[in-house]
């Protein structure tokens, strides 16, 4: 089962966020075309009780280190939240990756069924493995993950699904879809 917590975490985690740095450098690049000062698009928010761009950016790696690191026992660590810039985000996405890939699967040995505590300031919050991963930790990956991408969208950064998705490792295309996706027919798609 530890090959299978790592591979449904760990690498799942390197996955969407290669993803989203692809979405960021989109993003960037869309500003300077359209002569929009970068700082609105990080400031923007799908509504005014939700988070910024930005901050959705930060909980995104937030979640794939903090994730990791529980479920392989070791302790994440922790950034300052002070990113301001495309720039400083795509960093702190190449640092959050360069933690995961530095984990080995052999650490997610008996991660299903380890307790997970997490000690927020309003309480304590406690799981097993399986239960953190499924039901806690990739719920809320996915959550600010797609609202970074939607405050995109939503801002007229020219995104697709197929951007969100990126091509998924070991996903064998055929057909036009994989025209889409600029892959030729019958490819594999690239181990990442």
């Amino acid at each position: 089962m530890s090959n299978l917590m790592y591979r449904s975490s760990a690498q799942v985690f390197v996955h969407n966020l290669k993803n989203l740095s692809a979405l960021l450098k989109i993003a960037a690049k869309d500003a300077k075309a359209r002569g929009i000062d970068p700082s609105v698009l990080l400031s923007a928010r799908l509504s005014p009780d939700m988070f910024a761009l930005a901050r959705q950016v930060q909980i995104v790696t937030d979640n794939a280190k903090g994730c990791s690191a529980r479920l392989a026992g070791v302790v994440p660590p922790v950034y300052a939240d002070d990113e301001t810039t495309f720039a400083e985000l795509e960093a702190r996405i190449k640092r959050t990756l360069a933690f995961i890939r530095s984990l080995k699967a052999a650490q997610f040995e008996g991660s299903e069924s380890r307790e997970v505590v997490m000690t927020l300031p309003i309480g304590k919050l406690a799981f097993s493995g399986i239960d953190y991963l499924n039901g806690w930790a990739l719920p809320n990956f996915y959550f600010h993950y797609t609202t970074a991408y939607n405050i995109l969208r939503h801002n007229g950064v020219p995104l697709g699904k197929l951007t969100f998705l990126g091509a998924v490792p070991g996903m064998q295309m055929s057909g036009r879809i994989a025209r889409m996706m600029g892959a030729k027919a019958g490819a594999k798609a690239k181990k990442r």
